[in-house]
């Protein structure tokens, strides 16, 4: 039987790159091999991982048809692009807030467009995204529940990997927890910017105040700065990609 398409149903086939083209192309990515996370988090935070690094340019998937890959799927790429372009250069802005301020009439296409890519990823990845919200995206649609954020990170690095579980506080201790078939968080990091898109549904995220990353979706929001020995840092900028992890919690409403 062939294959039906994750969005539509119907008859997939169509070869998709997981990482846009326009990506590979402009961060000269296509040969570049990267680790992959994917399935249950160990107790230590990290991820499950392909041992052997993958090339970006090879990561494709046929799970999707024709149609929705050349007409929606493309749509969103060519808008998405122009606003994520400034966050994807070799030289970080060095006043990034403005920049981050301006995505703020954008928030709900690039969410989509995140959740475009984790559907496609997890597909790959046997973590596939439930039907009903794969459903909800072709109608445009997001589904209550998801949330989306983006960061900067001062060590540039190239990293994807979705997983089902996420640490949680239960019975006043935090350890990693899922619901079957239904979480999921897709973390992707390019040169210095942090994306993340999860759906973890009876639970709400907490952060380490005071940081606390570029609120993308359901609501979009920017922590002001806080103090730390005597200067102004921004809350949305972390060490590492594992320093923004360790810090995310979920707890039950």
């Amino acid at each position: 039987m062939s294959k039906r398409c994750i969005f539509c149903g119907n008859h997939g086939g169509n070869e998709e790159h997981i990482v846009p083209k326009w990506i590979l192309r402009d961060l000269g990515l296509y040969n570049i091999k990267t680790k992959i996370g994917f399935g249950v988090q160990r107790d230590s935070g990290d991820m499950d991982e392909i041992q052997a690094r993958q090339p970006l340019g090879a990561f494709v998937t046929d799970a999707v048809c024709g149609s929705c890959n050349n007409k929606w799927m493309s749509q969103l790429e060519n808008r998405v692009k122009p606003l994520l372009t400034p966050l994807l250069q070799d030289q970080w802005p060095a006043n990034d807030r403005p920049v981050f301020q301006a995505l703020f009439l954008h928030s709900g296409l690039i969410t989509q467009w995140l959740l475009k890519t984790a559907c496609a990823f997890g597909e790959k990845m046997s973590v596939q995204i439930p039907l009903d919200i794969r459903m909800a995206l072709f109608h445009k649609q997001i589904t209550s529940g998801i949330m989306a954020d983006l960061s900067y990170n001062t060590e540039c690095g190239l990293y994807v990997g979705m997983s089902r579980s996420w640490n949680c506080y239960k019975d006043e201790k935090i350890e990693p927890r899922q619901i079957e078939n239904r979480s999921f968080r897709f973390v992707w990091q390019l040169r210095h910017l942090a994306m993340r898109i999860a759906y973890f549904p009876g639970c709400e995220k907490m952060m380490v105040r005071p940081k606390y990353p570029v609120r993308l979706y359901p609501k979009f929001g920017i922590s002001p700065d806080y103090q730390s020995d005597g200067k102004n840092k921004a809350s949305y900028h972390y060490d590492t990609l594992e320093q923004l992890e360790h810090e995310t919690t979920y707890a039950l409403r």
